[in-house]
C-alpha cells in the first residue's frame, strides 16, 4: 500500500479565500476570540510561515491573524429582495419624502430592495444601499423604482426629471444607492468632502460583499453616466450617449460625453464621493483603500475610470462647471491612486492636492485624451512627468 502523503494548505488552490475577500470569524476558543466569532472580516494578506489569515475584522482598529479553519465564506443572494419579487408590481414610481422615513412597514416591504431607515444598524443600511447596485439577474431591468424609507432622501437629490431623457429605472436606482453610500462615508449627504463621523471602512465592506456587479455599476456610473440634464439638451447628444452605453456587458460600456448640468454633478457626488473617501483609511492597519483600489485595477473599466477622471481636472483648468463642482475631487482620487505607498513627489503632490486648479493647455490636453494607464504604477509615472 502506497504512503499517505499530506499536503500542504494552498489558499488559492484549496478554498475560494482570496485578497479582499469578505469572511465570518467563527469557531475561536479564547475569551477575546469568543466575542469575534460571527464577525465579518476581510482578508488582507496570506501569511504563508504562519499559514494565517491576516484580517481586518469590522468595528475593530488593528488587524488580526487568525487559521483558516477559523474563517468561513459568506454568500448573499442578489436581486430576491426586489418589490418586484415580492409582489409589489402595484406600486408606481414615485418619490418618497423623507417623512416616509420614520414610519413602519410591513415585514416584507420592509425587507424589499435598498430599504431602510435611519435607525437601522450602519451596516445593514450599506448592504441595503449596495443592493441597489446589484443586477437581479442577467438582463433583467425593473420595470418601476420603488423608493421607500431613507434611500428616497437621496434619491430626491437628482430629480427624475432631470434623467427621463436617457436613463432606465436601473439608472435611477443605481444612482439613489450611489449617492447614498456617498452620504454614508461621510456621516451625512452631500456636503463639503469632509469625511467627518462618516464611515467609508463599512462602504468598503458592503462593496466587497456584494456581488462583483457592484462594482462595474459603481465604474460604469462614472465612465458611461447617463444623460443627466434639461431635455432641451439631448436631441444634439442622443447618438453619442446611445452608441457609448448601448452595450451587451456592462464591462464594455465606453466613455459618455463631458455633462456640466447642476443635477449631474450631484449624481457624480455619489460614485466620486465613494472614491474619495478612501483617503481617510490610508493611514489604517487593514489598508481597506488598497484593496478596493486593487481591485478596481484589475477591472476592465480601470483605464476609463481614470480618463474620466482626467478629464474632470483639465476641466477644471478650463472653468467648466462640472470640473470646477468635480475637479478638486477628481485630483485628490487621483493623487490617492497613485501614492498609495508614499512615492510621489511633493511637486505633484502638490499639484494634485492644490485648493484650485490653473494648468496650461498642454495640460489640459495630454488629460483629455489620456486613456491608456493600465496600472497605477504608470499613474504615478504619467502623473510625476506631466505635472514636473
Amino acid at each position: 500500500m502506497g504512503r499517505m502523503v499530506t499536503r500542504r494548505y494552498n489558499p488559492i488552490r484549496d478554498t475560494e479565500l482570496d485578497v479582499g475577500v469578505v469572511a465570518l470569524v467563527h469557531s475561536l476558543q479564547s475569551a477575546r476570540g469568543k466575542v469575534l466569532n460571527g464577525r465579518r472580516c476581510i482578508l488582507i494578506e496570506y501569511l504563508s510561515k504562519d499559514e494565517r489569515w491576516k484580517v481586518q475584522i469590522q468595528d475593530e482598529s488593528t488587524t488580526t491573524a487568525l487559521k483558516v479553519g477559523n474563517i468561513k465564506l459568506t454568500r448573499r443572494p442578489v436581486g430576491a429582495t426586489h418589490p418586484e419579487y415580492l409582489e409589489m408590481s402595484l406600486w408606481y414610481t414615485q418619490q418618497f419624502s423623507a417623512m416616509l422615513a420614520g414610519r413602519t412597514l410591513e415585514k416584507k416591504y420592509r425587507n424589499a430592495r435598498g430599504v431602510t431607515f435611519e435607525d437601522d444598524e450602519p451596516y445593514y443600511r450599506a448592504r441595503k444601499f449596495v443592493e441597489l447596485l446589484d443586477h437581479c439577474n442577467d438582463g433583467y431591468e425593473p420595470h418601476q423604482t420603488i423608493m421607500h424609507g431613507e434611500i428616497a432622501r437621496y434619491y430626491s437629490v437628482v430629480p427624475e426629471t432631470s434623467q427621463s431623457c436617457d436613463a432606465t429605472m436601473g439608472n435611477l436606482e443605481y444612482t439613489a444607492g450611489c449617492i447614498a453610500l456617498s452620504g454614508m462615508c461621510y456621516g451625512r449627504a452631500m456636503r463639503a468632502m469632509d469625511c467627518g463621523d462618516g464611515r467609508p471602512d463599512i462602504v468598503v465592506f458592503a462593496l466587497l460583499e456584494s456581488a462583483p456587479v457592484s462594482l462595474s455599476v459603481l465604474l460604469s456610473h462614472v465612465v458611461s453616466t447617463h444623460y443627466i440634464g434639461p431635455e432641451s439638451g439631448y436631441d444634439r447628444v442622443r447618438d453619442d450617449f446611445r452608441s457609448s452605453r448601448m452595450k451587451r456587458n456592462i464591462d464594455d460600456c465606453e466613455l459618455t460625453p463631458d455633462q456640466c448640468s447642476k443635477d449631474y454633478c450631484n449624481a457624480m457626488k455619489g460614485p466620486l464621493g465613494i472614491l474619495y473617501s478612501l483617503h481617510k483609511l490610508k493611514n489604517t492597519p487593514g489598508r481597506l483603500d488598497k484593496i478596493l483600489f486593487g481591485r478596481i485595477e484589475k477591472h476592465p473599466l480601470f483605464s476609463k475610470t481614470l480618463h474620466r477622471l482626467f478629464r474632470l481636472a483639465a476641466r477644471e483648468s478650463k472653468g467648466t462647471q462640472d470640473g470646477e463642482e468635480l475637479g478638486y475631487t477628481a485630483r485628490c482620487i487621483l493623487m490617492h491612486m497613485a501614492d498609495m505607498d508614499d512615492q510621489m513627489d511633493d511637486a505633484t503632490y502638490k499639484s494634485l492636492t492644490a485648493d484650485s486648479c490653473s494648468w496650461g493647455n498642454g495640460i489640459q490636453q495630454q488629460l483629455l485624451v489620456k486613456d491608456d494607464i493600465t496600472s497605477y504604477e504608470e499613474l504615478l509615472e504619467f502623473l510625476q512627468e506631466l505635472l514636473k
